[in-house]
């Protein structure tokens, strides 16, 4: 049909597009014009639906160790000897620096040990509370392993979200690259979030699975997570290939192919929001932001400090007692002020 690509973005500012539209854009996108043009109509939608306004956030990561055997082949955590998570008193110390710099909701990251019951995670977060940390809102990343009576318990705890990450629902791509762990079991946990009362984050690896069929496990995860009506944030991270892991030969995802991830998830999602995790860094081009994804700024991480070469003072870091913290609220602030985005706390 003569003008399709563009009869698509057109119809994509007033609803969601089909999931045969989005496995066309994806097609057509490989274009880079025409991707400047999805990249435009995505931050259009953003703001037409969700606004200029974004909401600050922080991340405390490593809070419990991943017990999955084996490990996930993309995933440089846990991969050396002798690491060990977060302590209680530690994760304590990141929530108060998070608290002092007036962010209010914050996410805790860790591992998975399947058939837990979640108790090492709800142990967390009573500690928490109990240190009189009873203002902010938390968010769960810890894998697939919680009962629905943890869940329940984590909501009374003010828990507001807890992730079900997929990367990929291609089943052959999943139990390739991460056969330790358990897709339907992630599917069955995804739902149970929502029948705890919880809102539902989950996240997709761009560049994860083979050149043949990526476009199509692409709309696939889209359209697979839309179906739950819990459904609140979604994430894309970027392969990168990370020395020691057991994909280190597999091509790195391209700056380009993972903002059109993002630019597409906003069309046939545009009430979600919308972000960026690992494999990201400062020099890609198109940036997440710019590719339509909002809204929330990610102000904050705290993160055991890693052995590997430490982050610079410049770029935000500071690391204190065997802890990293990486804060770019300032700078942050001063790039999106630039472009009419407010960040409220």
């Amino acid at each position: 049909m003569n003008n399709q690509f563009e009869k698509i973005l057109e119809k994509s500012l007033n609803r969601a597009i089909e999931r045969d539209e989005a496995l066309f854009l994806f097609r057509e996108t490989e274009d880079e014009a025409k991707a400047e043009q999805l990249f435009l109509t995505a931050r259009t939608v953003r703001e037409k639906v969700k606004g200029n306004t974004f909401e600050w956030s922080a991340g405390i990561a490593r809070v419990l160790k991943c017990n999955l055997q084996p490990l996930c082949r993309y995933c440089p955590y846990w991969r050396e000897k002798g690491q060990i998570p977060l302590s209680i008193e530690e994760i304590l110390k990141g929530v108060a620096y998070i608290q002092q710099h007036g962010i209010k909701k914050f996410h805790l990251s860790g591992g998975t040990t399947l058939g837990s019951e979640g108790h090492d995670v709800l142990g967390i977060v009573q500690a928490i509370r109990a240190a009189g940390y009873t203002e902010l809102a938390i968010e769960v990343n810890c894998g697939a392993a919680m009962s629905l009576e943890t869940l329940k318990e984590l909501k009374g705890l003010g828990v507001y979200r807890v992730s079900s990450v997929f990367e990929t629902v291609n089943p052959e791509v999943f139990q390739r690259t991460k056969s330790g762990d358990n897709l339907e079991a992630k599917k069955q946990f995804a739902q149970r979030i929502g029948d705890a009362g919880l809102k539902l984050g989950t996240g997709v690896m761009a560049g994860l699975g083979p050149e043949e069929t990526k476009y199509q496990d692409y709309v696939d995860f889209m359209f697979h997570v839309k179906q739950y009506e819990h459904l609140h944030y979604v994430y894309v991270t970027k392969f990168t290939q990370f020395k020691g892991i057991a994909m280190e030969d597999h091509p790195a995802c391209s700056a380009q192919e993972a903002a059109r991830v993002i630019a597409i998830m906003r069309l046939v999602l545009p009430n979600i929001d919308i972000g960026a995790a690992a494999g990201w860094n400062a020099t890609d081009y198109p940036t997440p932001l710019m590719a339509g994804s909002g809204n929330k700024a990610s102000g904050i991480h705290i993160n055991r400090t890693p052995n590997y070469k430490k982050g610079s003072v410049a770029d935000g870091f500071l690391y204190q007692d065997n802890m990293e913290f990486r804060n770019t609220m300032e700078t942050m602030q001063k790039r999106y002020q630039a472009l009419g985005i407010k960040i409220i706390s």
